[in-house]
Parts: C-alpha cells; structure tokens; sequence
C-alpha cells in the first residue's frame, strides 16, 4: 500500500489552512472549552479539595496541592482537543460532510490531505494546552519560562492523541463507535494517570499500567518544574514512538476507505 503520490508543503499548508478558515467563523465558541475547563477544574479539585489535601508528595517533595494539577490541566487540555479533533471532527469530515474526498480532487495526494488532518488536530491540542498553560502563569502556578519549556512537549502529546483520533476515525464506521475508546482509553486516562493525584498511591499493578498510558508520561514531563524522573528520556521516546505507531496505523486505516 503506498501513501506518496507527490507531497509538498504547500499542500499540507493548505488543508490545515482550510480548516483554521473554518474553526475562525465560530472562534469565541471554539475557544470557550480550552478556557473554562481549566478554570473549573481548578476552582473545583484545586479550592475543593487542597483544604482536605494540603501538600501531596511529588518527587519526594512537599507540592502545594493547585501547583501539582495545574500542569496536569495542561495535559488534560491536549488530550482533549486534539483526540476529540482527530476523532469526531476527521470523522464527520471523512464520513458525512466528504470533505477529505473533495479535498483529494484538488491537486492534493493523500499524504498531504492525512498530514494536513493531523496537524490542524495537533494546533487544536496546543491551543487548549497553551491557553490552559496562560491561565496558569496568570494564577501563579507555572511561571513564563516554565511555559516555555512545555510547549515542545505539548506539541508531542498534540501530534500523539491526534494521531490516536485519526486512528479511531478510521477505525470506527458509526459515529456513536467512538464512545468505546473514550470509555476504555482516554477516561482511564484521565483520571489515573497522576493528574489529579499522585500514581504511587494506586495499587501497584494498577499503577503499573497508569504509568504505561501516555498521559502519565505527558503530565510527568510537563511537572519538570517540580522535578523529572531520572528515566525521562525514555518517557519521551515512549510518547514518541507511540506517535509514529499510531500515525501509521491512523494512515492505514484511512487510506482504504478514500482509494479504491
């Protein structure tokens, strides 16, 4: 099976550009998710529970409790928008709106139309990620330099949970179908993977395989502030190979439903 025809540029600009042009006629609406998820998850977990909480122990360090989700929050904002992008956006355009097929009667390969996909899934988890990261600066949680550091780690979560979304897009063939890795993937995720408290104080094999979902390597690395793992490097060639498994795997799937 072979996915190059020609790829340029040009080419993937231009389908991300479409896409940007669409998501600009309803920007104060797409941008109000990134905004005030953040904001009530941390008046709701961070005011609510930090009276209960107190510190928690990160690093074998005394963290003030807001400071310890707040760049879970960041991580959170990536799994969400890019996944949600790369799953139910590419699938309404790939199965009912038909825009990947029109796209593909331009001079487009694709190569182009699938990269261009995926990286406009990629600018929607960084802008949640970025906006949730601002709010934290602003707050007093996470300082500029801090922010800084973690874009080019939330860029790779955006490229691996939007590549994780095209993969179910092209896996699923009815759109209530995406429910199921919701279910059985990106909640697990999202509530064990040390956003909201610490991993170790999960049984141990329950822990073991919160360490192996991405987001626990994501929220690990973006908590480099408090302090990194001494195997950090191998959390990011875990996230890293996990973005190249599933952009394959996401491109296989696709593809077959557009060339026939």
């Amino acid at each position: 099976m072979k996915f190059r025809s020609s790829v340029s540029f040009w080419g993937i600009y231009s389908v991300w550009h479409r896409h940007a042009k669409v998501y600009q006629r309803t920007w104060l609406v797409n941008c109000l998710p990134p905004l005030s998820e953040p904001i009530i998850y941390l008046v709701a977990f961070g005011y609510g529970l930090t009276p209960l909480v107190g510190d928690v122990i990160y690093a074998g360090q005394p963290v003030p409790y807001l400071n310890f989700i707040a760049p879970a929050m960041m991580g959170v904002g990536v799994l969400f928008q890019s996944f949600f992008e790369g799953a139910y956006a590419s699938f309404i355009r790939l199965n009912y709106q038909r825009t990947w097929q029109a796209l593909l009667t331009a001079p487009l390969s694709f190569t182009e139309v699938f990269l261009g996909d995926w990286l406009w899934a990629t600018t929607k988890g960084m802008i949640a990620g970025s906006l949730t990261g601002v709010i934290a600066v602003l707050w007093g949680l996470y300082s500029g330099w801090n922010l800084l550091v973690a874009l080019p780690i939330m860029l790779l979560g955006s490229l691996l949970f939007g590549a994780m979304g095209l993969f179910t897009a092209g896996c699923v063939r009815q759109i209530d179908q995406i429910n199921i890795p919701i279910f059985i993937l990106i909640v697990p995720m999202f509530t064990l993977c040390g956003t909201y408290f610490p991993r170790e104080t999960l049984p141990p094999f329950l822990e073991g395989i919160a360490t192996l979902l991405p987001l626990a390597s994501l929220t690990d690395l973006l908590r480099w502030n408090l302090g990194l793992s001494s195997f950090w490097w191998l959390q990011l060639a875990w996230l890293a190979g996990l973005m190249v498994l599933f952009a394959i795997l996401a491109a296989r799937a696709i593809y077959p439903q557009l060339i026939k």
